[in-house]
């Protein structure tokens, strides 16, 4: 899939940073899956709405440390745009090739063709036709002209896992790490249906369901079904008072079959009662 993308935007963060003044806006967004990115752009962008509205060209980069070692794909639109060949990569977007209005854009980290990690679709408002904001303005007359930093929670289009071909309806969302896709405990066993046992202490959970008796820990990739000692592969993910377990093998100690579309960038999970 890599190879037959054209790197039509792929550029530097230090060639971005080289044409954009010392003043330049930084946004920090949020992807719902779970990796955010810098958005930063030498014209000013608009903290309002539920997404960052842009205009001209701005440099991405996902923050550091959380793809990993991998080649980074830029898609808008979910459209594969850019790429790069080393483990860290910045993009240059300009956007006044792109119709004013609602987009989206995604940076995948790929080993081959698997997904490893992404930010999720990340909603942005492109408005390169109107006039610049009041801040912009009052730059222009040569008054200072202050850089910002504000943290958006992206919107979420859609959930990333499917049961039974219905899309989830999850209490918190799910999550891309280190390429297996997380969702709490309680909400993968509301899906599939099973009994949970907490306790007596805060890290001893047991999961039933049919024949099958599962115990699990926080932050632990080793799991007891029906006694026997069986690796996940992945360790569980203890954040926000909530367990987070990799769909697909947790899915799998139950016989249950998980898949991956990479077209649609979703989980499908597939299970009889």
């Amino acid at each position: 899939m890599a190879a037959h993308v054209r790197p039509l935007l792929l550029a530097t963060l230090s060639l971005a940073l080289a044409v954009a003044p010392a003043l330049a806006g930084t946004l920090t967004v949020e992807g719902p899956g779970g990796v955010s990115l810098a958005i930063m752009s030498d014209l000013s962008m608009t903290d309002e709405g539920p997404q960052p509205t842009l205009r001209g060209e701005v440099a991405i980069a996902p923050l550091a440390g959380q793809l990993g070692e991998c080649p980074l794909m830029l898609y808008v639109d979910d459209r594969a745009r850019a790429m790069t060949a080393e483990s860290v990569g910045e993009f240059s977007l300009d956007t006044t090739g792109i119709e004013d209005g609602e987009h989206t854009v995604r940076v995948d980290a790929l080993r081959g063709e698997q997904l490893i990690a992404s930010t999720g679709s990340i909603p942005i408002q492109i408005l390169n036709s109107v006039a610049p904001p009041a801040v912009q303005q009052v730059g222009d007359l040569g008054g200072p002209r202050p850089a910002f930093n504000k943290l958006y929670k992206a919107r979420v289009f859609r959930e990333i896992v499917y049961f039974n071909n219905r899309e989830a309806d999850l209490e918190k969302h799910a999550f891309i790490r280190g390429g297996r896709v997380y969702i709490t405990l309680t909400d993968l066993m509301r899906h599939i249906g099973g009994t949970i046992i907490w306790g007596p202490d805060d890290d001893e959970i047991e999961v039933q369901r049919n024949a099958v008796t599962v115990r699990l820990y926080p932050s632990s990739s080793t799991v007891y079904v029906n006694g026997v000692k069986q690796s996940l592969g992945r360790s569980t993910v203890r954040k926000q008072n909530r367990t987070y377990v990799p769909v697909r093998p947790f899915c799998e100690l139950f016989g249950i079959v998980t898949e991956w579309d990479f077209d649609k960038d979703r989980a499908y999970v597939t299970y009889s009662g």
